[in-house]
């Protein structure tokens, strides 16, 4: 009996580990982290830094950190960073919904298991700001085609 038991547990970590069980408990971890270890922020655009570590649950086929991942981890960041500012308190007690718009990642190299890492906002390249700028003019024609021109961000 007691070889069935841990035959079971042995399963069920391995089932754990491998289907990325991991998300649904680092991103309370993530938050329940910023809002009571770590100090309240008051500017929302303040440099924040949210560290980690390659998982096993993280890695391709090649053994390197699945390009998806960094977008997850940039989950965890932007989402420690909204708690830090008080943005998801805010957003709780409306009952409201934050919606990421658009992401965009540049892959400088590969990062192996174990291998710690932080998330950092790096300066805004010329090529980047063009981007948003592009993104912001390719908005405003969408709302002038649909009509949609008079109404604001905040309507």
């Amino acid at each position: 009996m007691l070889g069935l038991l841990v035959a079971l547990l042995a399963l069920g970590l391995a089932v754990f580990a491998l289907l990325d069980g991991w998300y649904l408990v680092r991103f309370p971890c993530a938050v329940l982290r910023a809002r009571l270890l770590q100090p309240r922020v008051r500017d929302l655009l303040a440099e924040q830094r949210f560290p980690g570590r390659v998982l096993p649950s993280d890695l391709d086929l090649l053994l390197h950190m699945n390009n998806a991942r960094y977008l997850r981890e940039a989950d965890f960041a932007r989402t420690a960073h909204l708690t830090r500012c008080g943005v998801l308190g805010a957003l709780r007690e409306l009952r409201a919904h934050s919606v990421l718009a658009a992401s965009c990642a540049r892959h400088r190299r590969s990062m192996r298991l174990l291998e710690p890492f932080e998330v950092e906002p790096p300066e805004l390249p010329a090529d980047l700001q063009h981007w948003i700028s592009y993104n912001e003019a390719s908005s405003q024609l969408l709302r002038m085609e649909s009509g949609l021109s008079d109404v604001t961000k905040d309507q």
